[in-house]
């Protein structure tokens, strides 16, 4: 990677731990100023795109700690998105509590711009690499209906990964949504692909370790999504989980609604994995009766 930012050179790279998509390094500059950086070949430019815009979606909130985006550039047919370096700490006591709180807020947010199209963003994305679309829908069924648990089951029928059997009974939950999930919850904006490995402990000047999310997969829905994902494979503390039930108002038939959230991401796995996940997949849809 030869990128630099501005007329400042590159003096030391040294790659870090990071998803199974990018490459991501710890960059330190000539005048000593350390950045972070994702790299891929040239075509993954969008997806830095859409990363960057998730991540400035997210800051304007103020709630959650996020990178600072600096810029998405091609060099040497290699894309390149650098922004802040979040220099990692061991969280503190209350650092998943406050966190708890942060992502509550993020939930109860005014969403700026949205005002008359309810669920979706302003960009399709990714989720991984499963692309994500995020038309705007009125009725958060119907944009679940659609663009989210529809568009899994008709990859993986696509692919060959469902029987017929098991495409109709995807369908068949599909065709009752609204039993589960509210057609109005309160819009709120998601990270979207919130695991444990996108929340990280990041060092703080002068306070407490503040825990900071990355990678974001961004759209406004309801955010028990995003408690969805957190619960799926787990990794966030008790005390994180119990301060956002408390920062929130919104209780009615969260379980029901955890489950579909759930299966989205399940559906997406077998999309991205294979086979493996349709039984997980199953399970959720039995689980509710289907």
């Amino acid at each position: 990677m030869a990128a630099s930012r501005g007329d400042c050179a590159i003096r030391d790279i040294e790659s870090m731990s990071g998803g199974c998509i990018h490459a991501a390094y710890r960059v330190t500059l000539d005048d000593g100023e350390v950045i972070a950086a994702k790299q891929n070949d040239a075509t993954a430019r969008g997806m830095f795109e859409q990363e960057c815009e998730g991540l400035r979606a997210l800051a304007s909130a103020n709630t959650v700690l996020v990178p600072d985006p600096i810029s998405v550039t091609v060099h040497s047919g290699s894309a390149v998105f650098l922004m802040s370096y979040l220099e990692p700490a061991e969280p503190g006591p209350s650092s998943w509590e406050a966190f708890g709180r942060e992502l509550a807020a993020l939930h109860q947010s005014p969403i700026r711009g949205a005002e008359s199209a309810k669920y979706g963003f302003s960009i399709d994305n990714h989720i991984g690499s499963t692309p994500q679309r995020n038309t705007w829908c009125d009725s958060w069924v119907e944009f679940n209906r659609v663009h989210r648990l529809g568009y899994q089951v008709e990859l993986a029928a696509a692919k060959g990964t469902l029987s017929v059997g098991e495409r109709k009974t995807f369908e068949s939950l599909i065709d009752r949504l609204d039993q589960w999930i509210p057609d109005q919850p309160k819009p709120a904006l998601l990270h979207g692909d919130l695991w444990s490995g996108n929340a990280l402990s990041a060092r703080c000047e002068g306070g407490e370790p503040r825990i900071a999310v990355i990678d974001p997969a961004p759209y406004v829905g309801d955010g028990w999504a995003d408690i969805a994902m957190m619960k799926l494979f787990g990794g966030f503390s008790s005390q994180c989980h119990r301060a956002y039930a408390e920062c929130s108002d919104d209780h009615g038939s969260a379980e029901d609604r955890i489950d579909i959230y759930q299966l989205y991401h399940v559906l997406n796995h077998v999309n991205l994995f294979g086979t493996s996940y349709v039984g997980q997949a199953l399970a959720i849809a039995r689980g509710l009766g289907v």
